[in-house]
């Protein structure tokens, strides 16, 4: 098959830790659905991480995707740098998402919901969906000094579960009931059209999994892993305490704040359960149950969770064995392995030196994987590990003022918050104070350049500039190089209105205009030599009523001279009537057409300067412009049969310098985004040889005028011709003609542009991000499903080996293989180079128009480039 498409034999039912099936590989922090049928069976789907959401992509184009390394990255389980995100941006210090992937720019423009949570960051997408830092305008009218809050709404796969609805009200109404210091605060739940969406506190910090990730094979460090550890455990105590069992525990439900210790959020599949760990079947379960959705995150689902069983707090203890493990060893026990696949291979944690043996035993206990062997309750586990025998007894009574203990402390912070509102609050107001002076001094800027552009010079005007000028610098005394730059502009304009009624005779109007001038900026050189020059006018014009007395007298010589010229006149006609038809002869040889007869309008010219030499001369510029226009409106038509046409209009006047210049764009004449129609609309440049340059077809470009996109990617049969024509290609390793050009730098290709600019005469450059995204996904409406993308599930595997550059599907615009295959070079809206569309590497759920990296330049034999250039 063209698209390499293999057919393999299935090995498994899990992608992901499971080793029978590398093709699917993903990190186990993730939540999944899992469907259950009637008959509890529960088979393992693919894991696959949150696609990036981009907020007003379809408008712009400024795609806030997902940004992955600079430089290919083979999946051989490598670990990203601490404190980095892949693709070298420093993590996100603010994000309450569940197992969210901080984005590196994730600004929303103004998007505002419920008419009051104005968007301003996208902190992270989760199974559930995306979480937003949102400013809370009834918090900042009523000058709240802690504006913002945190917002989730649900992503689309979520939000079409008809439960969807009923399932976050439940989120919403459980964590309201739990108020707790180490659980995050939920403020409300609404809706806003088909937005559902629940707000809760903004928290500053980073998420477990993120430390995790930084503190990989090491864990936090004993002090810091046991504050943790504490924190957790509290809250997970006091959930269970109002018979509420999280349900999908893991490292990316857990936040690390900067100043009130560790929280635990989204107790989004939570459910109520009885004092003997069942579901109340006559509470709210018997109306919805939030578990139906089956969300799971199958590294930290216990056993009996994965097999479909009841909840109970017990399985909120396995999730916490394997948390708590990863915080002092920066691993998971089982490698991410679920539990019912550890059960069957038998698997068994390893353990961890820095604990001593109460602790290890009641970790271990913790993590055994059936419900049997395992620490029932949170509280003993915590009890187990904290406190030896000796101590028990004084657990049993901390215990017991756990929860007044925490209400203590929560007061406490209640305290020191409202110290801190209040000094955030008068920060806020000097912050407003400040924007609404720059706001009132921008807008008086924009006032007098208003003023100043319009011109009228009259003395209303003059009164009006005065006043905002003065007002101007009130408000902003330190800017005098604006002010002395406006009064000199105002100066000029009435210098160059007194040139102007100079020229046309208006001498006292022009006096007037350089005195304004010298009122405005001083009397300037040019000034004193327009004065000058009114003088002289002045004494012209007494000069030429001198003239106009003379003139009189020599009247009657004129009429004689006009008797004369009436005969010559009369000569004259009879040869311009001849000319007249000579001129309506090759006005009707003109008519612009694909048919034209070119060799009849070289006969009135010849026959024109047989009657009339000058007047032949005089006439060929004007056919020659005619052919110009005619040439230009026949190329936008069909620049091919146009192109015969201008050899016989240069033959016919070779020295006509705009004929010479001309040049067909064997682009101009398709219409933007008919690239998909068929092979005719597409079109290729001429290079100096005679021969065609890459075939490209023409899209909308984003500032609204055409541009031509090469319709594939470059190929080596592409790169071929520059190298055999140049001798420049050096030690560069050309593959197949038809495979895409692979492993060379970013200068290499550049000289291919810089060639291909000068042969043809169009200038050649790279896409932008917001050009080749536009190309690539036909404006945001369609998403190639055929790419060569990396793939081996259930008996099917792509991506092996890159495609021809000719086969794969094509877009609506007409582009092949826009995804996939290659990824390719584009400029970023800094300059940044960027690698789009993903490559043959890049599984399919992040192998999308959306995807895109920091690129260094450099060879690999995973980056390619599509070429573009505008239109005329």
């Amino acid at each position: 098959m063209n698209d390499k498409t293999r057919v393999v034999r299935p090995n498994g039912n899990l992608p992901g830790p499971d080793k029978s099936n590398q093709g699917l590989t993903e990190d186990g922090d993730v939540t999944v659905v899992v469907h259950q049928d009637s008959t509890g069976k529960n088979d393992h789907p693919p894991v696959r991480g949150a696609q990036a959401i981009l907020p007003s992509a379809a408008a712009d184009f400024n795609a806030d995707a997902t940004v992955f390394s600079p430089t290919p990255r083979k999946n051989t389980g490598q670990k990203r740098e601490p404190g980095k995100l892949s693709g070298g941006f420093p993590a996100n210090p603010i994000d309450t998402s569940d197992s969210f992937e901080p984005l590196p720019s994730g600004a929303v423009t103004k998007t505002v919901i419920k008419g009051r949570f104005e968007l301003d960051k996208l902190l992270g997408v989760g199974g559930m969906g995306a979480v937003y830092k949102a400013l809370d305008r009834r918090k900042l009218e009523a000058n709240d000094s802690e504006p913002y809050v945190a917002i989730k709404l649900l992503n689309d796969d979520f939000q079409k579960h008809p439960d969807a609805f009923i399932s976050l009200q439940r989120e919403a109404r459980k964590s309201q009931t739990l108020a707790h210091p180490n659980i995050v605060t939920v403020y409300d739940f609404d809706r806003d059209g088909d937005r559902v969406f629940m707000t809760m506190e903004f928290l500053e910090g980073a998420p477990l999994d993120k430390l995790l990730r930084e503190h990989a094979d090491v864990g936090l460090g004993p002090e810091k892993a046991r504050s943790v550890f504490s924190d957790i455990s509290q809250a997970l105590i006091y959930a269970h305490s109002h018979k509420i069992v999280h349900s999908d525990f893991k490292p990316g439900n857990i936040f690390v704040t900067s100043k009130k210790g560790a929280k635990v959020f989204d107790f989004g599949i939570a459910r109520a359960v009885s004092e003997g760990g069942i579901a109340n079947k006559t509470g709210e379960t018997t109306v919805f149950d939030a578990g139906s959705l089956g969300a799971l995150t199958p590294a930290y689902a216990s056993y009996e969770m994965l097999k479909g069983a009841e909840p109970a707090p017990s399985d909120d203890v396995y999730a916490l064995g394997c948390v708590a493990y990863e915080l002092f060893c920066g691993r998971h026990p089982y490698d991410k392995v679920p539990a019912d696949k550890a059960l069957e291979k038998k698997l068994r944690p390893k353990r961890i030196k820095g604990l001593n043996r109460r602790e290890w035993r009641a970790l271990e206990a913790a993590l055994q994987l059936t419900r049997e062997e395992r620490t029932d309750s949170v509280e003993k586990f915590v009890q187990a590990f904290f406190v030896s025998n000796t101590w028990k007894w004084v657990l049993g009574g901390a215990f017991a003022m756990v929860l007044v203990g925490a209400g203590v402390g929560y007061s406490h912070l209640e305290q020191q918050n409202t110290a801190e509102q209040a000094k955030v609050k008068v920060e806020l107001e000097k912050k407003l104070q400040k924007e609404l002076l720059q706001r009132r001094i921008s807008d008086k800027k924009e006032a007098i350049n208003r003023l100043v552009s319009l011109s009228i010079l009259t003395p209303a005007w003059e009164k009006d500039l005065r006043i905002e000028l003065h007002e101007y610098s009130e408000l902003n005394p330190s800017d005098e190089e604006f002010l002395d730059n406006k009064r000199r502009e105002i100066s000029e304009l009435f210098l160059a209105a007194a040139t102007g009624q100079l020229n046309l005779g208006n001498l006292d109007q022009a006096d007037s205009m350089l005195e304004s001038a010298a009122n405005w900026y001083g009397v300037s050189s040019q000034a004193v030599a327009i004065k000058s020059q009114l003088a002289t006018d002045r004494e012209n014009l007494r000069a030429r009523l001198e003239a106009e007395r003379l003139e009189a007298e020599r009247e009657a010589e004129r009429i004689r001279l006009a008797e004369e010229r009436a005969e010559r006149r009369r000569l004259a006609a009879i040869k311009n009537k001849q000319i007249d038809t000579v001129l309506s002869n090759m006005e009707a040889a003109l008519t612009c057409g694909f048919d034209m007869n070119v060799v009849a309008v070289g006969a009135q010219l010849s026959q024109l300067a047989k009657l009339d030499s000058v007047k032949a001369r005089q006439i060929r510029p004007v056919v020659g412009e005619e052919l110009n226009n005619c040439a230009t409106k026949l190329g936008a038509e069909d620049p091919l049969r146009t192109e015969a046409l201008v050899d016989e209009f240069r033959a016919l006047l070779p020295g006509y310098q705009p004929l010479k210049e001309f040049k067909l764009d064997f682009c101009g004449h398709l219409v933007p985004g008919s690239g998909g129609r068929g092979a005719r609309y597409s079109c290729r440049d001429r290079l100096a040889d005679g021969t065609k340059g890459p075939a490209m077809v023409v899209v909308r470009g984003v500032s609204g005028r055409p541009l031509a996109v090469s319709k594939y990617e470059v190929s080596n049969r592409d790169l071929g011709h520059y190298c055999s024509a140049t001798k420049q290609c050096g030690a560069l390793d050309i593959a197949a003609g038809d495979l895409p050009v692979n492993n060379l730098t970013l200068q290499d290709a550049e000289a291919y542009l810089s060639w291909l600019s000068e042969e043809t005469g169009y200038h050649y450059r790279l896409p932008t991000e917001q050009e080749w995204f536009a190309a690539a996904s036909a404006n945001g409406q369609e998403e190639v499903a055929d790419r060569n993308c990396h793939l081996k599930y259930g008996g099917i595997e792509k991506g092996v080996e890159l495609v021809p550059a000719q086969d794969g599907s094509i877009n609506r615009f007409g582009l092949v293989n826009a995804v996939g295959n290659v990824q390719e070079w584009a400029r970023g809206t800094d300059g940044e180079l960027l690698a789009l569309g993903g490559n043959r590497q890049d599984p399919m759920s992040r192998c999308l128009a959306t995807t895109k990296r920091l690129h260094a330049g450099l060879a690999d034999e995973l980056t390619g480039f599509r070429i573009v250039r505008d239109v005329n």
